[in-house]
């Protein structure tokens, strides 16, 4: 190809885990730009309502804009609540330097976050009727990415940020620099 793979760091993990918080500071550190899931499905429910499928329609609009970024040689850090079922983001991983943070958090947590940023949060989103399912995706280890077999880091933010932020932004760089300069 001749030319090096732009970044690609994806930040995955279940809703309220954190996910938002350390791509947003990632993206900053890095200079590039935060492609979450949760941008396009707002602006898609401001013109069309919430539903599943429009958050369905917000995963395919978000990979497609990734996908045209990585084309272009354009890095991101691309954020959402990913299932480890979806296939499309191992082909996003084949169009960069792709890296994972893996982002976890105690169910408990969980559950008592996504109940208290409810009101803060877009009207369309699901509010705690949505819990049942949050139980199960996170008891099924839905959340996630497929294996990629890229560089994944572990955090768990049960109770601040394990590994600490500073240690995160330190290991995505030094994998970036190494995968950059092979």
């Amino acid at each position: 190809m001749g030319r090096s793979l732009p970044p690609l760091v994806i930040v995955c993990g279940p809703p309220a885990s954190g996910k938002s918080t350390i791509a947003d500071n990632l993206a900053r550190s890095l200079g590039l730009p935060v492609l979450g899931k949760d941008l396009v499905k707002e602006r898609m429910m401001d013109h069309l309502g919430g539903s599943e499928e429009i958050g369905a329609a917000a995963f395919a609009v978000q990979f497609a804009i990734a996908r045209e970024l990585l084309r272009s040689g354009n890095g991101l850090v691309l954020e959402g609540a990913f299932l480890r079922r979806q296939s499309e983001i191992a082909e996003l991983a084949g169009h960069g330097n792709t890296l994972v943070v893996d982002i976890s958090c105690r169910l408990d947590v969980l559950e008592t976050r996504y109940v208290e940023r409810h009101p803060s949060r877009h009207p369309g989103h699901r509010g705690p009727e949505a819990l049942p399912d949050l139980q199960r995706r996170v008891s099924a280890g839905e959340y996630g990415v497929p294996d990629l077999g890229r560089p994944t880091l572990a955090v768990d933010t049960t109770d601040g940020m394990d590994p600490p932020e500073h240690e995160v932004l330190e290991w995505v760089r030094a994998k970036l620099k190494i995968a950059g300069e092979t």
